[in-house]
């Protein structure tokens, strides 16, 4: 049976999605093949400059046609500084005329050289028309090694249909003709201004980009003192956030950053249903070693009101019985079970759990276990009676937890916690990435805690 021609195509498109070779390799399979290959403009729109030859490049976008292009530039470190920086010159030169026809811009440099962002972007600043970028819908712009400190405005401030941006390590003039529509922002501090300034800086872009649907954000470690963490009262506004509803806080540093809590209590946030508080775990040579943030008090004063949460994740640095019971608690109560907690990380035990739990088992509906290597069966079965306010192994239902989620937590036999849904609580379970099918898993005995 041959496939349609039309099939064929939208196969390889979705082929040439994952690589950016592929219509290259489609289109020297058979002469059937390569005539569907250059009669499909979609499959050429992804213009990876890091891989070969520019000439090739500059063919491709003509095969292309009208059809908009998704650029990509992510260079190797092993040149000398100027033959880096020359070499992503030429290579934005070769897309610089069809900006207008930019679906996407993803730009990353892995290594340092001075001034890169000059040479990848300057063709890109200016006022003029030829600039700017009506199709633009994605930017991603990553430099965590930058030290330039000049600040950019992009495609003459024009770029009605962007939606998507992912900054790190690049000062942006964050216009609102460039900005104001975005729905999803992963932004990582500049790091050139700190504490109250760079707050400043980052409720500024928030206030411009107040459509924001999800967040990621993230401001880097630069050694502040303690005695910076006390809470600005320079700001007087508020910023308004009406349709945000996922928000990750990421710290990569041994310590709460103070622009965090500097900017934390100037958020209005009625629709948030997802908080992640999210941090790097501790290197796998020396286990069961993270060690959680010293100033996470600062967190609980500088939070705003979350009167709509209902999904909780809290990892590594972030784990600490006092800030989680007390996180909890500043949490509504609707009247019924509505929040899903997720723990991720080696810190998380029986012992934690009874604490940090202790005052939440009305809120909570679900709680989910990540890479909790010390816990066990035994362990997490006393946490559910607790919460539940009953033994399970003679209950016919609960009346609060409902759902138990178990993520490669090596330590701890599942197995044994599969009578848990005769109870009406919910079990799911995940093995190195993977969902377990407790269809076919084998029961073990129920797990009782002594």
């Amino acid at each position: 049976m041959q496939l349609p021609n039309e099939v064929l195509a939208h196969i390889f498109v979705l082929g040439a999605e994952e690589d950016a070779m592929f219509p290259v390799a489609v289109s020297h399979v058979c002469r059937a093949w390569r005539y569907i290959a250059l009669h499909t403009p979609a499959l050429w729109r992804r213009i990876a400059l890091d891989t070969g030859s520019l000439a090739m490049w500059g063919q491709r976008i003509h095969r292309a046609k009208a059809v908009p292009l998704d650029v990509q530039l992510a260079p190797l470190a092993a040149l000398s500084h100027l033959a880096y920086y020359n070499h992503v010159q030429l290579c934005m030169h070769v897309v610089l005329p069809y900006i207008h026809r930019w679906r996407s811009l993803e730009v990353r440099f892995g290594g340092y050289a001075p001034f890169l962002w000059n040479a990848a972007l300057s063709g890109c600043c200016g006022h003029s028309a030829a600039i700017e970028a009506p199709a633009l819908r994605d930017l991603t712009l990553v430099y965590p090694e930058n030290d330039d400190t000049k600040e950019y405005m992009l495609f003459n401030g024009y770029a009605p249909r962007l939606r998507r941006a992912t900054i790190q390590g690049i000062r942006l003039a964050w216009s609102p003709s460039l900005f104001q529509n975005l729905t999803y922002l992963d932004y990582t501090h500049h790091g050139f201004t700190r504490g109250a300034q760079a707050a400043s800086e980052v409720l500024y872009m928030l206030q411009v980009s107040a459509a924001l649907e999800e967040l990621r954000l993230s401001f880097p470690w630069r050694g502040d003192l303690a005695s910076r963490y006390a809470l600005s009262a320079s700001f007087s506004r508020t910023v308004h956030l009406p349709r945000l509803r996922k928000l990750a806080l990421h710290v990569d540093g041994p310590d709460i950053p103070p622009a965090l809590t500097y900017t934390l209590p100037h958020l209005s946030l009625p629709v948030l249903r997802s908080l992640y508080l999210i941090s790097h775990p501790a290197p796998k040579s020396i286990p069961y070693t993270d060690v959680s943030f010293p100033h996470l008090r600062t967190v609980l004063k500088a939070l705003p009101r979350l009167p709509a949460l209902s999904l909780l994740h809290v990892a590594h640095g972030w784990l600490e019985e006092r800030f989680l019971a007390s996180l909890l608690t500043l949490l509504p109560y609707p009247g019924a079970p509505h929040l899903t907690l997720t723990l991720e990380g080696p810190q998380i035990t029986h012992g934690f759990l009874c604490y940090a739990l202790r005052g939440a088992g009305r809120k909570l509906r679900g709680l989910a276990t990540v890479r909790a290597e010390r816990l066990t069966a035994e362990g997490i079965l006393d946490v559910l009676n607790r919460l539940n306010g009953m033994l399970l192994q003679s209950a016919t239902h609960v009346s609060s937890l409902s759902a138990l989620y178990i993520r490669d937590c090596a330590g701890l036999d599942w197995r044994s916690l599969q009578w848990l849904s005769t109870v009406g609580v919910t079990l799911r379970v995940w093995e190195g990435g993977r969902e377990v099918d407790l269809r076919h898993s084998r029961a073990t005995k129920r797990a009782r805690f002594p």
